[in-house]
């Protein structure tokens, strides 16, 4: 995950608090893959294509729930069920998505890793 500061440090720094931007970011840095595929169609000021996203790109099921889950969390612009969570995502994908989730909506108002597992706390 240490792939998480290289994309945070893209945000522009009035936006670097946005917890929907940071969780998008925790996602794409789970994967190299998901890094390429979902990185073109997002811009940190103006917004995340995803519908072009997901017209274009081709994903696993897992990568594309994932992706899903990260739409989700940015602006619920998709339909998810949380079936699908359990269901196409192996543990880690799994740790992921909920770890990402909890950051979007917990109410602390800083990214402060612990240790070098980079969970979100």
């Amino acid at each position: 995950m240490k792939n998480f500061w290289k994309i945070k440090d893209q945000i522009p720094a009035e936006y670097k608090g946005d917890k929907e931007l940071l969780s998008l970011a925790y996602i794409m840095a789970s994967s190299e893959e998901l890094n390429k595929k979902m990185g073109p169609y997002i811009n940190w000021v103006n917004g995340f294509d995803y519908e072009k996203m997901f017209a274009n790109e081709s994903f696993s099921a897992s990568e594309k729930t994932l992706a899903k889950v990260a739409v989700v969390l940015y602006d619920n612009g998709v339909n998810l069920e949380f079936v699908e969570v359990f269901s196409e995502l192996d543990p880690q994908g799994k740790e992921v998505a909920l770890m990402a989730a909890n950051y979007r909506y917990d109410k602390k108002d800083i990214y402060d890793p612990t240790n070098e597992s980079f969970h979100i706390n």
